[in-house]
């Protein structure tokens, strides 16, 4: 090999990474308003840093939304970068959600970006997808965020408490009322079909389906105007709101609105509810995560949903469901056993990983980050708040200064005017101290802790999209024991894309 080759192949082997900068406006203004020159600052810092070649800079406004739809800036980054234009290595953004706020969107992004060897650098969130352990702590993040949502709901501010308190209306629609000024007003010809559905069901010994199917036929449609279901009926039933209370944290009170339902009509129908056997339909009923995931025993074919019956459900060999057994037998794996069998191994695999420091680390500096504007705006009603002290001294000072002409009028109306301004300032300081311990309480060790061990809980908020999407992404293949019976049919083992070895944080 002459000289010259063998110089241009190490000129090669050293080339210089190269990054395309994402900006655009957070869509929180008082917690993060970045602006897109400070983002921009950031990302050049960073490639600085990090010996990294900015190519170019794409920007969309905060108007283009959630979705990718009239994104422009973003659609031709992605598309240059997908078709290998300009040669780049990164999409560099200030913050994961300036690509997309949705969990679905930003994984699919990812997943995109890394099958052309392309990847992903968020700064603010310590994320860069070339490494194996910044793509499982994004899915991570995203499944603590799930988590936090959910204890975020059972939370709210001393406003709301207090209109629960006083048995109040909280908002929403209740079939059977109209809202007016923030309070229930009931509606007289939904109420009647409350009544009919109370009467038929604890009287007549109707059951759900019966009363939906009665209501659909004669045009009757929900609150949304969809057609009458099983749980639609029974959620009307099962509703105290009926009998005069109102629901706040899991707890019924006495509320303020007239009730529909008289209480021994409604102690007969929980009654009925009781003696009746009623299984309510599965969540995720058609949801099958771990298609294309399980190898068939026999000729090694992904495994689909099985054409089973609705009350057994199967994973069935694909080649078997689209050829017949000529192609291969059906080998059928329990849909229950295997999905069972995988969460608990996923369970396990999340704690082998020790996750739970780098989580609270990455946690902790958006904290800090969206923390800072309140601790600032604190600050300067602070001052604003010495500012009408020194006033109100100085006033005082002249009531007691003999030289200055004294007109009680005056002088109180002005103290007056300092106390209702000093009041505001301290009611705005205590909304935003409450607003830095609400966001402080969000993100708690227990609730880190809680997160990476029970790995189960986080997996039942998932959409089926998200639990598909989450199985695809940590396993690469799972095995089954080759039995003829059925029930014999156990999973072997299971390959991941990545293990605790090559995930290592530490």
């Amino acid at each position: 090999m002459s000289k010259n080759k063998k110089n241009m192949r190490n000129k090669e082997v050293r080339r210089k990474k190269r990054a395309y900068a994402y900006l655009r406006k957070s869509p929180n203004k008082f917690t993060d308003n970045t602006s897109i020159e400070k983002q921009l600052e950031e990302i050049k810092k960073y490639c600085e840093e990090n010996d990294i070649e900015l190519v170019d800079t794409f920007t969309d406004d905060l108007k283009s939304g959630k979705s990718f739809e009239g994104r422009d800036g973003f659609k031709e980054m992605y598309n240059n970068v997908i078709r290998s234009k300009d040669n780049v290595d990164y999409i560099i953004v200030f913050k994961q959600d300036r690509i997309s706020r949705d969990t679905l969107d930003t994984l699919y992004i990812m997943k995109r970006l890394n099958s052309v060897g392309k990847h992903l650098i968020s700064i603010k969130d310590n994320v860069n997808t070339e490494d194996p352990a910044s793509k499982i702590l994004v899915h991570i993040l995203a499944l603590v965020a799930e988590l936090e949502r959910e204890f975020i709901n059972m939370r709210t501010f001393s406003g709301m408490e207090k209109r629960a308190e006083e048995g109040k209306f909280l908002g929403g629609k209740v079939y059977g009322y109209k809202t007016s000024n923030k309070k229930l007003v009931i509606e007289p010809k939904e109420a009647k079909v409350v009544q009919f559905i109370f009467k038929k069901y604890a009287i007549e010994k109707w059951g759900y389906k019966k009363i939906a199917s009665y209501l659909n036929l004669q045009g009757i449609k929900t609150k949304n105007k969809q057609y009458w279901t099983i749980n639609a009926v029974k959620t009307i039933l099962e509703n105290q709101i009926y009998i005069g209370n109102t629901k706040w944290r899991g707890e019924y009170r006495k509320g303020v609105h007239k009730k529909i339902i008289e209480l021994p009509l409604w102690d007969l129908a929980q009654e009925t509810m009781k003696t009746r056997s009623y299984k309510q339909e599965k969540v995720h009923p058609g949801s099958y995560p771990l298609s294309g995931l399980l190898k068939c025993p026999e000729c090694g074919s992904s495994m689909v949903q099985g054409n089973s019956s609705s009350k057994y459900k199967y994973y069935q060999c694909s080649k078997n469901k689209n050829s017949g057994k000529a192609a291969c037998s059906s080998n059928l794996v329990k849909k229950e056993y295997a999905e069972e069998t995988i969460l608990h191994e996923l369970n396990n695999f999340f704690q082998n990983l020790n996750l739970a420091p780098y989580i609270k680390s990455a946690t902790d500096s958006l904290l800090c980050f969206e923390l800072e504007p309140l601790y600032k705006e604190a600050e300067k009603i602070e001052k604003e708040i010495k500012h009408i002290n020194k006033k109100m001294e100085t006033v005082m000072d002249l009531l007691d200064d003999e030289t200055v002409p004294f007109d009680e009028k005056v002088f109180k109306n002005r103290l007056l005017g300092y106390q209702e301004q000093l009041n505001k300032q301290k009611l705005i300081l205590e909304e935003i101290n409450v607003q830095i311990r609400f966001k402080k309480s969000q993100i708690s060790n227990e609730i880190i802790a809680y997160s990476v061990k029970n790995f189960s809980d986080l997996y039942e908020v998932l959409s089926d999209e998200e639990r598909k999407s989450l199985c695809h992404y940590i396993i690469k293949e799972i095995h089954i024991f080759k039995e003829e019976n059925t029930k014999q049919r156990k999973i072997k083992s299971i390959i991941y894309n990545f293990s605790p070895d090559n995930l290592s944080l530490v």
